[in-house]
């Protein structure tokens, strides 16, 4: 049965979360014995990795979903009926609405509402709810979760693993694993005016303002040559990292804090002179008319359509969004009167290399999925669900034999199917596997073996990746392993200090403070208690080391 949240729910659930929130601030975390004697209903004795997850009786567990537009849920999807068969499983959804799901999860967390298995969770969004008992240290139970344990040690995801453990050693979300670094954010230029005008595809950053300059020259008239989406935080924190740096308002600022490896120390990044440098490039980009400023004020809407209509050429994407412009354009420019590509993430001072984690978002679990009596056939769906090769090939394109087959090691779509947004269709392709039969859902399609991630890529992009594997890769940074009592005061101390950031760094790059200010802004941000939040930051990790 799914249950649909409503606002009065939420409104509810709030005033309840507010009390229990102030409980569960007092709280060290949940108990946890780390077995599951006594609680083995519907399990499996036999349960090994690779093996078919189906419970020895019916079993119903709840799980808070989120609603994409972009393929709204529907109660008739096969995907659910499909799970049901396999694993002897029945799901009971909670829906929440997309733009409001961050939202209505903590305020059911706090509500002690939440359903058993919370879905669409981003490492690092699971801290909040730590030291309040609410959600499990589920890496407790990895030892009854033979796909997950068994991808991690051939793998070797241990370091990456990690990046997310909290002060006691343990993490409380389950992400998703990737076999090998799949980036996909960068530009999409104009490919045919860079023919046009005999440009060649930007290697560097400084040779995509020498194409900005160029194109900007010939089209004058435009509203500038690259007017950008996401708030132009996509784009920062795609250059950020050929930098040395790290930046971009919700995409890659997240506390400030960047991890020296050779002192062993975490400092903050928007006060360095890599900052600096990735600040005043873009400041120069605006000045200079080539970068719309609207980038970083602007809905998505606007800069897709300023793009889309011809009015820009440059804008920021990933695969998926490429394929959606180019439907858009089909019908505003004409099919043949245009051609984009994404370019390869353009090199920075320090060369071609590649920021990124091999963990994606997960899953947590309740805590109160312990006390279940079929506790240990929870863990062993959510390992076959979320992690087995099998259940990871099925839920991103459905049953093979009816809707998909593989043909000289590629994976195709039976005639009859679509997969529209990833460009895949086939003759009489009425039925789309996702919006009409919910396959390649968010929910249920996180990471993979590299065959299976990359099997919904088309050869444009399979290309782009294989020179993006060329790149150097930095190594994923340790977690701040903050107590929940440490943890409050960081985000006391980091708040004003973000936010300070943030607004600085959109004033420099609008030209609306001058970089000459860099100092007092500097000095402002440590009036803010900068330094005692970095050295908090420090005590914290060399006291978890000791613990180790």
């Amino acid at each position: 049965m799914a249950i649909t949240l409503s606002r009065r729910d939420v409104l509810v659930m709030g005033l309840a979360g507010a009390a229990a929130g102030l409980l569960a601030g007092c709280s060290s975390g949940a108990a946890s014995t780390g077995d599951v004697a006594g609680k083995t209903v519907g399990a499996m004795k036999d349960y090994t990795a690779g093996t078919q997850f189906k419970a020895t009786k019916p079993l119903t567990f709840t799980m808070l979903f989120q609603d994409n537009p972009a393929y709204p849920y529907k109660k008739s999807w096969e995907i659910f009926k499909d799970i049901k068969k396999m694993t002897n499983v029945d799901l009971d959804l909670t829906i929440v609405p997309y733009d409001d799901y961050s939202d209505k999860r903590a305020l059911l967390i706090n509500s002690g509402k939440a359903p058993t298995i919370l879905a669409k969770t981003y490492p690092g969004e699971e801290q909040q709810f730590v030291g309040g008992g609410a959600i499990l240290a589920v890496s407790d139970y990895t030892k009854y979760m033979p796909n997950f344990t068994k991808k991690v040690k051939d793998w070797n995801l241990d370091a990456d693993l990690d990046t997310i453990r909290q002060a006691d050693g343990k993490f409380y979300v389950l992400p998703g694993l990737h076999e090998t670094l799949s980036p996909d954010y960068t530009l999409a230029f104009r490919t045919d005016v860079l023919d046009e005008l005999g440009i060649a595809v930007p290697q560097t950053w400084d040779e995509v303002r020498s194409a900005l300059e160029k194109i900007r020259e010939a089209h004058p008239s435009s509203i500038a040559p690259f007017s950008d989406r996401w708030l132009g935080a996509c784009v920062l924190n795609v250059a950020a990292a050929t930098f040395g740096t790290m930046a971009g308002a919700n995409w890659g600022i997240s506390n400030g804090l960047m991890f020296d490896q050779d002192k062993d120390e975490f400092y903050y990044t928007p006060t360095t002179d890599q900052y600096k440098q990735l600040v005043t490039y873009f400041a120069g980009l605006v000045s200079d008319g080539l970068m719309d400023p609207e980038s970083f004020t602007q809905t998505d809407d606007q800069a897709q359509a300023n793009f889309q209509t011809g009015k820009t050429y440059v804008i920021s994407t990933n695969a998926q969004t490429l394929q959606l412009y180019r439907t858009a354009m089909d019908q505003n420019i004409g099919k043949g009167k245009y051609a984009i590509a994404k370019i390869p993430v353009p090199a920075g001072p320090l060369g071609k290399v590649l920021a990124g984690s091999r963990l994606e978002n997960g899953i947590m679990l309740s805590s109160s999925a312990a006390k279940q009596d079929d506790f240990e056939a929870l863990l062993q769906y959510v390992d076959w669900q979320w992690y087995s090769d099998k259940a990871q090939e099925f839920v991103k394109w459905g049953p093979e034999g009816k809707t998909w087959e593989k043909k000289d090691g590629k994976y195709q779509l039976i005639d009859g199917y679509n997969l529209k947004d990833y460009g895949f269709t086939t003759p009489h392709g009425k039925i789309d596997i996702r919006e009409d039969l919910g396959f390649s859902c968010g929910n249920f399609t996180y990471g993979g073996t590299t065959a299976i991630v990359q099997s919904t890529m088309t050869d444009e992009e399979l290309a782009w990746q294989k020179v993006m594997a060329s790149y150097k890769q930095i190594p994923p940074a340790p977690a701040v392993p903050y107590t929940a009592a440490e943890r409050q005061q960081a985000t006391l101390k980091q708040t004003p200090i973000i936010d300070a950031t943030n607004t600085a760094t959109l004033n420099f790059i609008l030209g609306k403070r001058s970089l000459d200010d860099w100092d007092d802004y500097v000095k402002e941000l440590n009036d803010k208690g900068l330094k005692s939040y970095v050295d908090d930051a420090n005590k914290a990790y060399q006291a978890a080391k000791k613990k180790a």
